[in-house]
């Protein structure tokens, strides 16, 4: 065999493995252990880790909620503890059910994600070293990182972060005693990969600490059976899945695996179930009367006013329609937006009255909108404030911001979302 085989070879493997067939395939057998996992820990609820976890966990066995630990807040010599990734909303679980089972998945190359090895470590690590402040008591404060995935060295570098990382939370506004009251026991992460075989569940009854299972639902063997695997399939899904969500996936998971020719049925089942996006859950931000959700929940009576992001749609006296792509293109788009919901939000807010901020999933754009509306008009308690130019500090958007990924759980703003939002705020107050 010459290069030039060789090299078409080799092209045609990597068409495969990028295949939406393939991947599908793929996901669905990393579902299935998945399923393994929570049929032998039932006692505890499965909660998807955004955003590649939502695939892989079966709609009748996810709990409503889900979180976003991110694995770039555990990558080497850049670990953070994120105010803006708090997950404050796991700890009413953890009381309930004394524990409960993470799904995330990696691509090939690496047995778990840094979400698993480091980032959530970190997390519970940050948390337990807070309650043992306020508490002035004796509670686990201890990073536990995967032994043979994180190295001591390691270890030993994010473990003098921790305390700074704590002092951090406590000063932040968040209300760690309120939050945490229901805690018996610190938190501790605990890791199953498709390397264990689960035969006799473990028990965690007598354990001295809460577990936070990190089920890593890709392998890094092939697990092929008819079909090309690829590790970590899900990841990326914006690149791959077009049309196709994960709620879409799972109610015509049949109809996809069935047939090769995926696009045409992503095609077919997009086109017959155009309501599919969720409403993303309506929240009230804190104490204020700003709700933030996803598109359906523009049917939810009781809001005197509706701001939505998406779609260009007419307006009205009291909904105001923003045209604003969920792409790079929507970054311009979002600076001239913020001015306009300002100007139309300003009475309403006066008045105080209910105020529904809405995009496609409730995730991104919506919370960029709200995010602006705080800064602009409520004080540090929640109540009716214009705040002027001079007033507003990165700080203080940094507080909204807490207020709202603490309020809506599936807040997700894009990064390049939020600094039109600062932006518009901080370079006003610089001129």
């Amino acid at each position: 065999m010459d290069n030039n085989d060789i090299y078409l070879v080799s092209e045609k493997l990597r068409q495969e493995s990028r295949s939406m067939y393939n991947r599908l395939r793929s996901i669905d057998a990393d579902a299935q252990f998945v399923t393994h996992v929570s049929e032998m820990l039932s006692e505890y609820p499965v909660i998807a880790n955004e955003r590649c976890g939502v695939w892989y966990v079966d709609p009748q066995l996810a709990h409503s909620d889900t979180v976003y630990f991110k694995s770039t807040d555990g990558h080497t010599n850049n670990w953070k503890f994120s105010l803006r990734r708090a997950n404050t909303h796991i700890f009413p679980i953890l009381a309930q059910y004394s524990g409960c089972i993470l799904v995330d998945s990696t691509r090939k190359g690496k047995r778990m994600p840094d979400s698993f090895s480091r980032t959530i470590p970190i997390w519970c690590a940050v948390w337990n070293t807070a309650v043992k402040i306020l508490r002035n008591t004796e509670w686990d404060c201890k990073l536990y990182t995967p032994p043979r995935v994180v190295s001591e060295s390691e270890n030993s570098h994010m473990s003098k972060l921790v305390p700074v990382f704590a002092d951090m939370l406590l000063k932040s506004g968040i209300d760690v005693r309120e939050l945490t009251k229901e805690m018996k026991k610190p938190v501790r992460p605990i890791w199953i990969t498709r390397d264990h075989r689960l035969t006799i569940p473990p028990d965690f009854t007598d354990a001295e600490f809460c577990p936070i299972v990190c089920v890593s639902a890709s392998s890094t063997q092939d697990c092929s059976d008819g079909f090309m695997y690829v590790q970590g399939a899900a990841d990326d899904h914006e690149l791959w899945a077009g049309k196709l969500t994960p709620q879409l996936f799972w109610k015509y998971k049949e109809q996809l695996l069935g047939d090769k020719n995926t696009m045409e049925i992503v095609d077919q089942v997009v086109s017959i179930d155009r309501d599919v996006q969720g409403s993303g859950g309506v929240s009230f931000i804190r104490n204020t009367n700003v709700a933030v959700g996803g598109q359906m929940a523009t049917s939810v009576p009781g809001f005197d006013a509706v701001i939505s992001c998406g779609e260009r749609m007419d307006s009205s006296e009291k909904h105001l329609c923003l045209s604003i792509h969920d792409s790079k293109k929507g970054q311009t788009e979002m600076a001239t937006a913020i001015p306009l919901a300002l100007q139309f939000v300003e009475p309403f807010m006066r008045n105080d009255s209910r105020i529904l901020v809405c995009c496609a999933q409730g995730t991104n754009l919506s919370v960029s909108i709200a995010l602006a509306i705080l800064t602009k008009y409520t004080d540090d308690n929640g109540q009716f404030q214009v705040n002027e130019r001079n007033m507003i500090t990165k700080q203080m958007i940094q507080n909204r911001l807490l207020w709202i990924t603490t309020s809506h759980a599936k807040a997700n703003p894009q990064r390049a979302m939020l600094k039109q939002v600062n932006r518009h705020f901080m370079d006003y107050a610089i001129n």
